[in-house]
């Protein structure tokens, strides 16, 4: 019978046979020769590091689309996993998510490598496990992962051999953190929530515009905080990070997020919104952020540079523990403080900063050696180092006054799961009751035309308000709004915030109406309504006298007569969730 490579290594481990050295490492990869490890060999290299340390734990945390379990993998200073006792410890949690999109794996190498190297005490880097714990999430996108192929990800050359974009379901999952559609998402959701993580990072690859760095960044937007930890983030967090990043071998630049197709003309910090991983992340006053590494570099540059980010945040993460946790405490009661919560933000292109910028000079007439004909493009002989604007300030152009209660119907079951699993605390109403709450109506919106990540997202919303008396029922959930979770809460239950419920589609029942009247039918209730409102019968007769076209269409005056009266159908385009002030 053949043994398995993993098993020798276990009895080994098992038997006390093989000493690890300290500087002995468990696993080896080779980004060097252009080579990613498959999903099979991510989690054994996983399950080795896991028996060899007693300090370390390959946990399965819940189910993807393909079928097969989402793990997490901890590195603690001891024999200690569980987060409750954990941050009674005062440590931070660090959360690292890799493969979202599985094109994009070097935060799976880095992240290996990072966990050996800690593991092994490389360089005293073990240390840092004083104050932190770090939480891995060796591949999310199993399924996208597991279709692997030479031939995926086209604007790459390297590695040789990657996974495909979409996860088993096909659903891009870097859209999915708020809607939750996938079995990935809501795994993720559970671990997140129980993990509770301080600082969390999503690892990318981006085949934006042409540059000299090897590794990007798209940092926690300060405007999306509160404002202590918006202050800890312009004045502490961000620039360390990037001073951090310049001592090494691999300088850190803002992730360049196009407002010209020549950065040299200034570029804009980007503020991702509740969908993305790191949206979803400020939600619970987290601090979110992605490496963008750079596609047009080769594989093992991306995969140290990568390294290099995850070893100086987690060195920051430690070192600011203390500071880190106070921040976000501080920031959840300026959060449940406020008066006003924003739902829409725009760029001030007032305010910016200026910042060293390495890029390659623009050529608009490159002359492509595919088709011979000009193209745009980037000429890496001409490189410059440039003072260029820098744009990272958000201004709130939509805001809304926060209600003390949501009430939410139990028939919207969907919405009901997705709260729970976010940790959201309700009630519910013992029984059948007559409640006065503040409603809207969707009056205007607009829908994708070709369905986006499973949906058909509902754009350009106008409502308007009303106060109405509605009966409400026993189950139904009174959900206090002053909570911790409240960014959530009212990201998701105000139906014109970027990422709502609404505009994923949760609420669409309410978009068409149930009840009707024929022009036949109606006439006999429409002649007694007529009779029994005088007032509304001579407005009817004046419309009748000044509107010729009005007064030559049946139709349009038996309409008047059913969308004016008590007939008009009240739960049609009524959005479900009332607001009690």
């Amino acid at each position: 019978m053949k043994i398995s490579k993993l098993f020798f290594v276990l009895l080994l481990v098992s038997s006390n046979l093989f000493p690890f050295a300290q500087n002995q490492p468990l696993i080896n990869l080779k980004y060097e020769q252009n080579y990613t490890p498959t999903y099979y060999e991510v989690i054994e290299m996983y399950e080795v590091l896991d028996a060899g340390y007693e300090n370390a734990k390959l946990i399965e945390s819940g189910l993807t689309d393909s079928g097969k379990p989402l793990h997490t993998f901890i590195i603690n200073s001891e024999n200690e996993f569980n987060p409750e006792r954990i941050k009674k410890q005062g440590k931070s949690v660090l959360l690292i998510n890799n493969g979202i999109h599985a094109g994009e794996p070097c935060g799976i190498d880095a992240s290996l490598e990072f966990a050996n190297d800690i593991l092994r005490n490389k360089n005293g880097i073990a240390s840092l496990l004083e104050n932190t714990v770090i939480v891995i999430i060796p591949a999310y996108s199993i399924g996208g992962v597991l279709n692997r192929s030479a031939y995926n990800r086209s604007g790459q050359t390297t590695p040789y051999e990657t996974g495909f974009r979409g996860n088993a379901g096909n659903y891009d999952l870097n859209r999915d953190f708020t809607k939750c559609d996938s079995e990935n998402a809501k795994s993720f959701t559970s671990i997140f929530q129980h993990w509770d993580p301080d600082v969390f990072l999503d690892t990318h690859t981006t085949n934006g515009s042409d540059h000299q760095y090897s590794v990007t960044l798209i940092a926690p937007q300060p405007d999306m905080f509160p404002p202590t930890q918006e202050k800890f983030l312009r004045d502490k967090m961000l620039p360390n990070l990037f001073s951090q990043m310049k001592k090494g071998e691999y300088e850190l630049i803002p992730y360049v997020s196009w407002m010209y197709r020549d950065p040299k003309r200034g570029i804009k910090m980007t503020q991702e919104s509740v969908r993305y991983s790191s949206g979803y992340a400020s939600l619970f006053n987290c601090y979110g952020m992605m490496t963008e590494n750079h596609v047009y570099k080769p594989y093992a540059d991306r995969v140290k540079s990568c390294y290099q980010f995850i070893e100086v945040l987690a060195n920051f993460t430690s070192e600011n523990a203390k500071e880190i946790i106070q921040s976000r405490e501080k920031g959840f009661v300026e959060t449940i403080s406020a008066k006003l919560h924003p739902i829409d933000f725009a760029l001030d292109t007032t305010t910016f900063r200026k910042i060293e910028f390495k890029g390659y000079e623009v050529d608009k007439n490159q002359i492509s050696p595919v088709t011979g004909l000009e193209r745009f493009g980037y000429d890496k002989s001409k490189p410059y180092s440039s003072q260029i604007k820098y744009y990272d300030v958000y201004i709130p152009i939509e805001e809304i006054k926060i209600p003390e209660y949501y009430i939410l119907p139990q028939a919207w079951k969907s919405v009901i799961d997705r709260l729970i699993l976010n940790g959201i605390k309700f009630q519910t109403i013992k029984n059948d009751t007559l409640l006065e709450v503040e409603i809207d109506y969707i009056e205007e919106f607009s829908s994708a035309k070709q369905p986006y990540n499973g949906h058909y997202f509902h754009d350009k919303i106008t409502t308007r308000k009303e106060i109405q008396k509605i009966k409400y029922y026993s189950g139904d959930l009174i959900i206090p709004v002053k909570q911790k979770k409240m960014k959530y809460l009212v990201e998701m239950l105000e139906p014109k915030a970027k990422d709502s419920f609404f505009r994923w589609n949760f609420f669409d029942n309410i978009l068409d109406a149930r009840e009707y009247f024929s022009d036949y039918g109606f006439e006999e209730n429409a002649i007694k309504y007529l009779n029994e409102h005088p007032e509304f019968k001579k407005e009817f007769q004046e419309k009748q006298k000044s509107d010729t076209e009005f007064a030559k269409s049946h139709h349009m005056q038996m309409a008047y007569i059913y969308n004016n009266t008590e007939w008009a159908e009240k739960t049609f385009k009524r959005y479900p969730v009332g607001r009690i002030f």
